[in-house]
């Protein structure tokens, strides 16, 4: 019997939560090299006597490779020095001989995707069959691309950068969009599962077929235009597309045990005791591929909802063949927050809001033929759904392993303006962890593991869909940084006209200051210093009273705040961590002119959106991170909301503070063409007005 082993770490260090390096390629090719090493040698050791004629082989008793298997992976984790003796793969190849089967189309021939023609290098079964050389990994790493420009009908213009190695030589220069997917044979000729074409909801709209052939193609893909209107159209096209990918892979590893099974009978020997070609490679060293990262519970139950119609239409609605299923609706529905009928939140703090909102959640799925199981152990499932909180939880667990994330093939990131909202640290620290080196010995064959997985490159073949409400220096940072897909990646580049600055109801004069920065990390230093020096000095004057500053950054919101207790300002706060009373009671000394500044915080006002009354001058200490919050502070100013004791009708103001590192928060505000502007003009201070 197989011996088990303790948790084992490959050379790193114990702590749970310490980063381990993985683009060092030193370590991961030595990595790479030992396990090839061990593996041609054992191979080696098989003598074959006879050559086969057609499918009966006879072999000499080669050494039991279950005996040596623990011996073989400890060598594999501590490092071995052998002599490179193994036979060529050509040569492998011809010992086993192939049971039969049908004809089916040649993989060499193009394949047409409706107006789109491609080498089918972007179909599943060539994305995994290509080996990245050693020459690929400079240019990965180097992020050296090509650029295909393109404008479809539903997307827009978008922008398709292609890694410049070997295996998209043949891609075209120009993308063709699909008319509209409208029944199941045009779905078949996109290679998707026919067991999921008939439960497809047909027709697709434009939006869906555009987004379904790109991630369809294996590009990682940046939307930065998902708004509730489009929000469960776009939930339908990834669940699609995962759904697809799993069938594929359970298909893929099926028929190659079959195939394993036949070469075992024919020789009669175990399985486990003879030497499998490398075309067999169809696993990752854990059993998860799909990876499925949302903010809340409620985003969960849509979800998993519409996986269980893609597998199974017939269920309408009643999902009996989900096991748990029932469990399941009573942990991720209710718990809706309270929405008052009077005085009413808005729409979209309505619709982001509905439903669970907790944050900490984790389910693991299994998925078979027409089924789903869910709540299953997390090392034992196909699809992880979970948020960054949980997520980090795991990770930071001494007791808990974390390997099911070194062989991730599909990641979705959804409502990415959310995670922002709660910690966008969570998100980063757990992409951080993904495809590492396992902290314990993996229970799987290693003749079925994929190549790419033993050489430490297993992230250049992760596909990533990132959708969000809007574009950030957060988000756009995480897509170019963390996402190394070796097809390339798309990205929506849309151009933004007017911004929200339109939505402004108040007429008064909105004047934008450029604050001066040699860099991207000086530059919170640089506007903490200039609002220390030219704005906090204007408290002191009367008639700059009722002064609303409104900080995006948390971070930023401590540091002001402790600057506002040492320089004795009176002022009063609001935080999202401040409990009601207090903003009650902060609110009316506001307003009664008790205090001249309040503190408020940008998540403050996500998550509760309370109405300050009272405001005559207001402060954005940076642009927002949530566009609509633009408008939304400044008509917070208009006349039904003023105090009409204060004495100060005439004196209102609203400056906005920016450096040339906020293009693309000012974008969302003020359109591209003025935000360039703002960034790069000689003066540094600018006007916008919307006074009658």
């Amino acid at each position: 019997m197989r011996k088990k082993h303790s948790k084992m770490c490959f050379g790193v260090n114990k702590k749970a939560g310490a980063v381990r390096k993985s683009n060092h390629f030193a370590k991961n090719n030595n990595f790479m090299q030992r396990s090839r090493t061990m593996e041609k040698k054992n191979r080696t050791e098989i003598s074959f006597r006879n050559e086969f004629n057609q499918l009966q082989i006879d072999v000499a008793d080669p050494p039991s490779l279950n005996n040596e298997e623990t011996g073989f992976y400890e060598q594999l984790v501590n490092g071995y020095h052998g002599t490179n003796s193994a036979i060529s793969v050509n040569e492998l190849d011809k010992c086993f001989p192939m049971p039969r089967e049908n004809k089916t189309r040649n993989d060499s021939e193009d394949v047409k995707y409706g107006d789109l023609e491609q080498k089918p290098f972007n179909t599943f079964a060539k994305r995994f069959n290509y080996e990245i050389t050693a020459d690929d990994i400079p240019i990965l790493t180097a992020r050296k691309t090509k650029t295909i420009k393109c404008k479809w009908a539903a997307l827009g213009n978008f922008k398709v950068e292609v890694p410049d190695i070997n295996a998209n030589k043949i891609l075209k220069s120009e993308y063709k969009p699909r008319k509209k997917i409208s029944c199941a044979e045009e779905f078949q000729s996109m290679e998707v599962k026919r067991s999921m074409c008939t439960n497809v909801s047909y027709p697709l709209t434009q939006l869906q077929t555009e987004l379904f052939q790109i991630v369809n193609n294996y590009l990682d893909l940046y939307y930065p235009q998902r708004i509730h209107d489009n929000a469960e159209s776009i939930r339908y096209v990834y669940c699609l597309h995962a759904l697809n990918h799993m069938l594929k892979s359970r298909s893929l590893i099926l028929r190659n045990n079959e195939k394993v099974n036949g070469l075992s009978k024919s020789t009669k020997r175990n399985p486990k005791d003879m030497a499998i070609p490398d075309s067999f490679r169809d696993q990752g060293l854990s059993r998860m591929k799909i990876l499925i990262v949302l903010p809340f519970r409620d985003s969960v139950l849509k979800t998993v909802n519409i996986m269980a119609k893609l597998l199974d239409e017939s269920s309408k609605g009643k999902y009996h063949q989900i096991a748990k299923y029932e469990r399941f609706l009573a942990d991720f529905s209710g718990n809706t927050v309270y929405l008052p009928k009077t005085n009413p939140k808005p729409h979209d703090y309505e619709q982001t809001f509905s439903g669970n909102t907790d944050d900490n959640f984790k389910i693991g799925i299994r998925l078979a033929k027409k089924t789903l199981s869910l709540y299953t152990d997390i090392n034992n499932s196909d699809i992880l759904i979970a948020s960054p909180l949980a997520l980090r939880m795991i990770i930071n667990d001494k007791d808990q392993s974390f390997d099911f994330l070194n062989s991730i093939e599909l990641l979705i990131i959804d409502q990415a303006e959310l995670f922002l909202a709660q910690n966008w640290e969570n998100l980063i620290y757990t992409l951080d962890h993904l495809h590492l080196q396992p902290q314990s010995l993996p229970d799987i064959d290693c003749q079925r593991i994929r190549a790419s997985c033993l050489s430490g490159t297993s992230r250049f073949y992760r596909q990533t869909l990132f959708f969000s409400s809007h574009e950030l220096p957060e988000f756009r940072g995480l897509f170019n940084n963390k996402c190394d897909n070796y097809q390339g990646k798309a990205r929506i580049a849309n151009h933004i006209e007017h911004g929200d600055i339109r939505n402004v109801l108040t007429p008064i004069q909105q004047i934008f200051q450029r604050i001066d920065c040699s860099s991207a990390e000086s530059a919170f230093d640089d506007r903490f210093q200039y609002f220390v020096r030219n704005i906090v000095p204007q408290f002191s004057k009367s008639i700059y009273s009722h002064c609303l500053l409104y900080v995006p950054s948390y971070f930023d919101y401590i540091r002001l705040r402790n600057h506002f207790k040492s320089e004795m300002v009176n002022f009063v706060q609001i935080s999202e961590y401040t409990k009601k009373e207090k903003i009650s009671r902060a609110r009316d000394i506001f307003f009664h002119s008790g205090a001249k500044v309040m503190l408020y915080s940008e998540r403050a006002h996500f998550f509760r959106r309370t109405r300050i009354k009272g405001v005559r001058h207001l402060i954005m200490y940076q642009p927002p991170n949530f566009p609509n919050f633009y408008s939304e502070i400044i008509n917070l100013m208009l006349e039904s909301s003023q105090n009409p004791r204060d004495g100060l009708q005439d004196a209102m103001s609203v400056k906005i503070l920016y450096t040339k590192y906020d293009l693309l928060s000012l974008s969302n505000i003020v359109g591209n063409e003025n935000a360039l502007k703002l960034s790069t003009a000689a003066n540094s201070s600018y006007m916008f007005s919307n006074s009658l």
